[in-house]
């Protein structure tokens, strides 16, 4: 590659400066409106799309040193589109490219990137926008727009858009794209792991393309190409004065592809996958460094430690949020335990922790491993874009978790917190395209490993002992938990022993405890001597006295000895961390639970269809060794709102 001339430099530099003036007085007296971000036309059908490869892998395997440009080159893309993506124009509006995506400047976050200068790629702040430029240019005259501005690049490699005449190069400030439609539009930019997709949404009114290139510029004077066929000066072994010495293969290996963990709350089976998984070119970033909190001798720092308590010797190297984590903190001690206004605030603070890893994240990380409650907001941000994104799967999806709690507020109407808080539509759609755009998700749940059945990777649950074929078709526990091996054989009730139920959650709709009430009603209702003891380890979020009329000695706590328990049960519509079923089924007692919990495969636990009533009657009743016995003819007690009369006496935990 030849050197640069100095002299030559300083002269491209003046002009540039010149250029950049004249478009700024330009531009001062005819200034182009900015388009504005909007969803009126979200609906609209898509007229033209693109996609552009945002990697250049033959590049890339001929020399590692590429690196760092290639990577910056997708930084500043990331970057841009988030300027870009959702803009709606009106009829006759026109776009320009650098009137929407502004200054590119270090301090808004661009870097190093390609571009070509004196026919030379060489790394220039915000280098590699012209492969966003280019797909825009395509899309638009796909889309039946004018064209206003447009300029060819100077060099057109053999294959590139170049060659074939369909680019668009832009520089700061004075070489730009411009078009215009006569129908309104909106313009939708993604990156996802390998490609850059543009597309227009609109109702076309005419088809072509018309060219009118008002601006005309020598080839020499134009630069910002993305270099794509060429290699830079990062790995062209000659002297040249505009460019840092460029890294060693060795050190380009070892800086770039760069994975980074981006987590919150940690569980067993997560902390298990990142000891496995971990290198020591990872880097985790978390709220708080959990570990080394939990080791001091202060009983304040153990919760939040444990919270927290990530491997640190999986990484190389680890960056905190201690602020993020004492606002989070210091905001849960004023929130109630349920309801809209809890939610809202948790999903704000997964919001700011999303943010600030976002901010830390460096063109190097190529590789996230993301906790599904930063997972959206991530997304909104832009900076999954370009990256291979593995998500830490927690719960069900939001959209499949809406569904799921609608169905259980239609089957119990007068439960207060079966629909007391839905998500906004924008969340739950930033979280389904983030997970389509995912190449994993990895959990211990069976039921939220079941609708990623082309990606999931299900983990055992730790404390779990996996039943003798009883994994899901095509699955494989991936790695080893930790089994509790304490376990009893119960023997048989005697026939006039009281029933001990243990239901390890809150009476809150979303557990089941609609179902829960019904099926100790007609357990009741069917043998009305029996005495039937239930504990319940948390507060009675349904009401006061919601257990009046079941006929139930009612305890308030968890039980002192699991093996004083005929069952425990959870017939939850929702619940994802089913730590109390795990431990009891380990220690040999009966576990009743809906499909809701997530434990196919785990030896001990009888699954029930969630929300289904008469199965959960029936398990019950066979506790009883009663399952050919005859049921009372009475209809199941109506689904009523509970009475403040009470037939139940409530006792402390014994």
């Amino acid at each position: 590659m030849a050197k640069l001339d100095r002299i030559d430099l300083a002269v491209h530099q003046a002009k540039v400066q010149a250029h950049r003036l004249l478009r700024f007085v330009a531009d001062r007296r005819e200034p182009v409106p900015l388009a504005r971000h909007s969803r009126l036309l979200v609906d609209r059908p898509v007229i033209a799309e693109d996609r552009s490869a945002l990697w250049n892998h033959d590049i890339l395997a001929a020399d590692p040193r590429e690196w760092p440009l290639e990577g910056g080159k997708v930084e500043n893309l990331r970057i841009a589109a988030r300027s870009l993506d959702g803009l709606e124009l009106a009829a006759g509006q026109v776009f320009s490219f650098w009137r929407q995506v502004g200054p590119p400047l270090r301090a808004r976050g661009f870097v190093d990137g390609r571009e070509l200068r004196e026919g030379c790629v060489v790394p220039g702040v915000a280098g590699g926008l012209c492969l966003l430029s280019n797909a825009l240019f395509a899309a638009a005259s796909r889309a039946g727009m004018t064209m206003l501005e447009r300029h060819a690049h100077s060099r057109r490699p053999p294959g590139s858009r170049a060659a074939l005449g369909t680019d668009a190069t832009v520089a700061w400030n004075y070489i730009d794209l411009r078009f215009c439609a006569d129908f309104p539009w909106r313009l939708e930019l993604r990156l996802d792991a390998e490609w850059l997709h543009v597309a227009v949404r609109g109702e076309r009114r005419r088809t072509g393309v018309s060219l009118k290139v008002v601006e005309e510029r020598r080839q020499a004077e134009r630069g910002g190409w993305s270099g794509e066929a060429q290699p830079s000066c990062m790995s062209c072994d000659q002297p040249c004065g505009q460019a840092r010495a460029p890294l060693g293969p060795d050190d380009a290996r070892a800086r770039w592809g760069r994975r980074a963990w981006l987590v919150d709350g940690v569980w067993p089976e997560f902390s298990d996958y990142l000891r496995r998984q971990g290198r020591t070119s990872d880097r985790l970033l978390a709220p708080l460094p959990g570990e080394q909190l939990a080791a001091l001798p202060i009983s304040a720092l153990a919760g939040p430690g444990s919270r927290y308590a990530w491997p640190r010797a999986a990484v190389g190297s680890r960056e905190y949020f201690p602020a993020r984590a004492l606002t989070r903190s210091l905001r849960a001690r004023s929130l109630a335990s349920q309801g809209a206004a809890r939610q809202r605030a948790l999903l704000a603070d997964d919001a700011a922790l999303a943010a600030a890893m976002a901010e830390a994240l460096g063109p190097e990380d190529t590789a996230l491993v993301v906790s599904q409650n930063l997972l959206p907001f991530l997304w909104r941000l832009g900076a999954l874009g370009g990256r291979r994104v593995t998500v830490l799967m927690q719960r069900l999806p939001l959209a499949a978790l809406q569904a799921r709690l609608d169905e259980a507020a239609a089957q119990n109407p007068n439960s207060p917190t079966l629909a007391d808080f839905r998500a906004d539509p924008q969340l739950v759609e930033d979280e389904a395209r983030a997970l389509d755009e995912a190449i994993a998700v990895v959990t211990p749940h069976a039921e939220v490993a079941a609708c990623f059945p082309d990606k999931a990777v299900r983990l055992r649950w730790a404390g779990g002992r996996a039943r003798a074929g009883g994994l899901l078709e095509g699955e494989a526990w991936a790695g080893e938990g930790g089994d509790l091996d304490a376990r009893r054989e119960p023997g048989r009730r005697e026939a006039d022993a009281p029933l001990r139920l243990w239901m390890p959650t809150s009476t809150v709709g979303r557990k089941g405890a609609w179902e829960l009430r019904a099926a100790i009603e007609r357990l009741h209702a069917l043998r009305p001597e029996l005495a039937l003891h239930l504990w319940i380890s948390g507060r009675e979020l349904e009401g006061p006295r919601f257990w009046a009329d079941t006929g139930a000695t009612l305890h308030q706590g968890a039980p002192t000895r699991l093996d004083q328990l005929d069952a425990v049960v959870c017939p939850a519509w929702v619940e994802h961390q089913p730590r109390s079923l795990l431990r009891a089924a380990a220690a040999g007692v009966p576990v009743i639970a809906s499909r809701a919990c997530g434990l196919a495969g785990v030896a001990g636990i009888r699954e029930l269809p969630t929300g289904d009533r008469d199965a959960l009657f029936e398990a019950l009743r066979e506790l009883l060794g009663d399952a050919e016995g005859t049921e009372v003819a009475a209809a199941e007690p109506a689904r009523r709102s509970h009475s403040p009369e009470s037939g139940s006496t409530i006792l402390p935990s014994v």
